[in-house]
């Protein structure tokens, strides 16, 4: 069997089952399958559902449940008392067609279960390799060597840690402390005594922040130190390193982070909050999307973190849809904030207003200790918990709520609840472009000229042939005649020659402005001149006019992109080409051209 549809493997884990007492049960062997779920997702070729959908199921006959889970091949085992300790069986079971694939059986005491884990990963992923013909890479998957007694710590501490309190925290990290006093090289212990520290930074102690991002940082470094492979310290680090402004290292430690386990959910959210920071959107949205793929069964564990991207992305309408389906809105102290935000992009003003209060009620009640902050104050906080490393889509909105850059016009359009208004004037050689509050110039181009006439009009299509400006005839007649064709040839030639005489002398600029023109002349003459070099008939000619006049308007859209991206992703979101043109913005917005 070859890879499904050409997609890593999925594979869920499915809690082992304990056979007889259970009372006075090991930490180890509770963890058991907890340590099975990290293990696998280590891999390269597999996707493994986070163990909060997993561990959910505690019948292997729950098919609905399982079914839900999406996944390929399930892992199920169980746990039997023997007289010298327990036997562990395990079964790779084929969703397909339920077959069992693998079965085995190991008779282990408690000192030994350690050793059993990574002889059943190693199994397992031998056996799926022969099933899927596909090489399953690992980096790092085999467990550092421990004493039992610091391993049980270290269990107990990770159980008070998922509960995410402060007090559970506390406990958490007073079990790593017993763990490293029995083995002062354990790193996962530093591992688990940085996460506390990061809860603290990330969630709740907000009076602590420095102190709680130094002990999470410090921690990590001690886990990195001891094992260069801990994914979770590398994407702790990762964010520390981006609020710190050392944005190079924070990117190499997240993409290790994410080599040493592509398949952690958890870990895929906080890399994928970190590349929005960062500024790697297209990343940051696969990550997301991953991360909800491989937790089903808790659709809304993640919504957050969708906002985030979306918001960023410029998609609003999907940003607000996401944001609004979130329960807690204290979830992230400024997730109000972000929805406020979203808000004030589409023009939902009144939205707007109701979600800003929200956010300053959580504000002052989680953050400046049940006093009532100014706008300042909540906006100047919210910039230190988003470390962007470029421009954020959050920065028209600061500016708008501290009073900052608002335009008259602008600001009796918000007060009004009337649309935003942009501008879209041609100045002879250059364009004046306005869009939120912010005006660019841009040099001279059809595809400007395209876009204008699109924005006078909203909601109108445009066949292409008008935008191209040629005039067809019944029966097909030619566009251009010989003449003209020769003139487009000899302009052809005349650049072609300034081209080369221009990076002969190293006037790279100029060559790029003459290969600009070049591509103009080329797209006019070539939707009206065929293969054999004669003039194309109407009838032939729409297509290239198709061609031409989309290729001109997302050009034009380009090159505004690297002046003015919220306007290139307004334009390219609600412009839409082919052989009718039309300007259809998803929130009404006036334009004077």
């Amino acid at each position: 069997m070859e890879l499904i549809d050409n997609r890593e493997i999925t594979i869920a884990v499915l809690p082992f089952q304990i056979i007889g007492q259970t009372e006075n049960i090991s930490p180890i062997i509770r963890g058991f399958t907890d340590d099975l779920i990290v293990s696998f997702s280590k891999f390269i070729g597999l996707s493994v559902i986070s163990q909060y959908s997993s561990l959910g199921i505690k019948d292997i006959y729950d098919s609905e449940s399982i079914s839900r889970l999406g996944a390929d091949y399930l892992i199920t085992g169980s746990f039997r008392s023997t007289e010298t300790g327990f036997r562990i069986s395990v079964k790779l079971i084929r969703t397909k067609d339920n077959k069992v694939v693998f079965a085995g059986n190991h008779d282990e005491t408690l000192d030994t279960i350690l050793n059993t884990q990574d002889t059943i990963t190693q199994q397992i992923v031998s056996v799926l390799s022969k099933q899927i013909q596909h090489d399953l890479l690992s980096y790092s998957y085999k467990k550092e060597s421990v004493e039992r007694a610091a391993y049980e710590n270290w269990l107990m501490g990770m159980d008070e840690v998922k509960k995410g309190t402060i007090e559970s925290d506390l406990k958490a990290r007073e079990y790593f402390e017993s763990a490293l006093k029995i083995n002062p090289s354990f790193a996962r212990a530093y591992t688990g005594i940085s996460l506390t520290y990061f809860n603290e930074w990330s969630c709740q102690l907000w009076d602590r922040w420095e102190l709680s991002q130094k002990g999470a940082h410090d921690n990590a470094l001690k886990a990195i130190e001891l094992d260069e492979n801990d994914y979770v310290s590398l994407s702790v680090l990762g964010r520390t390193y981006l609020y710190l402004g050392d944005y190079k290292k924070s990117e190499h430690l997240l993409r290790k982070s994410l080599r040493m386990n592509p398949s952690d959910a958890d870990n895929l959210i906080l890399v994928s909050n970190c590349f929005v920071w960062l500024g790697y959107l297209e990343e940051a949205e696969q990550l997301y999307d991953k991360a909800r793929n491989l937790n089903p069964l808790q659709p809304e564990a993640y919504l957050i973190s969708g906002l985030l991207v979306y918001f960023e992305k410029g998609a609003y309408n999907k940003a607000l849809e996401i944001g609004e389906k979130v329960s807690n809105l204290a979830i992230w102290i400024d997730f109000t904030a972000y929805l406020a935000a979203t808000c004030y992009h589409l023009g939902e003003y009144d939205s707007m207003h109701k979600y800003w209060e929200k956010y300053l009620a959580i504000f002052k009640q989680n953050i400046n200790k049940g006093k009532e902050p100014t706008n300042l104050e909540a906006v100047e906080w919210q910039k230190v918990v988003n470390p962007n490393k470029n421009k954020s889509n959050l920065e028209p909105f600061w500016n708008f709520i501290l009073g900052k850059d608002i335009g008259k016009t602008r600001l009796a359009a918000i007060n009004s609840s009337s649309p935003p208004k942009g501008a879209f004037a041609n100045q002879g050689d250059f364009w004046e472009l306005q869009y939120n509050d912010e005006t660019i110039t841009i040099k001279d181009s059809k595809g400007l000229h395209d876009i204008a006439k699109l924005l006078q009009q909203p909601e109108e299509d445009f066949y292409c042939m008008d935008l191209m400006g040629a005039v067809l005839l019944d029966g097909g007649s030619q566009i251009i005649d010989d003449k003209a064709k020769s003139s487009y040839k000899q302009k052809i030639l005349e650049k072609q020659i300034a081209i080369s005489d221009a990076e002969e002398m190293g006037l790279y600029e100029k060559a790029e402005q003459e290969k600009e023109q070049l591509d103009i002349l080329l797209s006019e003459l070539s939707q009206s001149v065929g293969l054999s070099n004669k003039t194309r008939k109407t009838g032939s000619s729409i297509e290239r006019a198709r061609a031409a006049v989309t290729w001109r308007i997302r050009n034009a859209i380009k090159k505004i992109e690297n002046a003015h991206p919220q306007l290139a992703k307004h334009l390219s979101n609600s412009i839409k080409t082919g052989s009718y043109c039309s300007y259809r913005p998803e929130v009404a917005h006036e334009w004077t051209v």
